[in-house]
């Protein structure tokens, strides 16, 4: 045994990782919430997070997951501002069977989302996947954005955002 009263005997970094590892499984046994579903359709999901974290290849593997239950899905390629963004989400959507919403690099990503979110809405989509550029909170350039694109979608969608997923 140490002495110096670390966690259960233990000093250093072997602590912190045993809190860690608690906290875990005290997340993971939480009970679990259903996912909302509003009434009318579309369901808006907003994929959030830093750069490089897979948002756009976790929005073409959720259209596919939605797509293998039958559902209706509508990509949005609101990350215009990543070169490849806009192609990578082109190809996930061929590899799922899907349309997606576009425009240009470096168009206004709340003006593609209020396409995406008409488009869904008149072709009664269940789904729209809204795929984000990445962004740091300490940039408030980029989070004024993020919060024009989610006005943008309640003025459309009530509701919207149903689902912000953090990548």
């Amino acid at each position: 045994a140490t002495t110096g009263g670390g966690f259960m005997g233990q000093t250093g970094g072997e602590e912190l990782g045993d809190l860690l590892k608690l906290q875990m499984v005290e997340i993971l046994r939480s009970p679990i919430r259903p996912v909302f579903t509003p009434t009318t359709p579309p369901k808006v999901t907003f994929l959030v997070g830093v750069n490089g974290t897979g948002k756009t290849t976790t929005s073409g593997k959720l259209a596919s997951w939605y797509r293998a239950q039958d559902k209706s899905v509508l990509l949005c390629a609101a990350d215009t501002f990543r070169a490849a963004a806009i192609e990578q989400l082109e190809v996930w959507a061929g590899r799922s069977g899907v349309e997606m919403i576009k425009t240009r690099q470096g168009g206004d990503p709340a003006a593609v989302l209020y396409d995406a979110a008409s488009a869904a809405k008149a072709r009664n989509i269940e789904e729209l996947i809204v795929d984000t550029a990445g962004r740091l909170h300490t940039k408030s350039g980029l989070m004024d954005e993020l919060d024009k694109m989610r006005r943008t979608a309640s003025k459309l969608v009530p509701g919207a955002p149903h689902e912000v997923l953090l990548v």
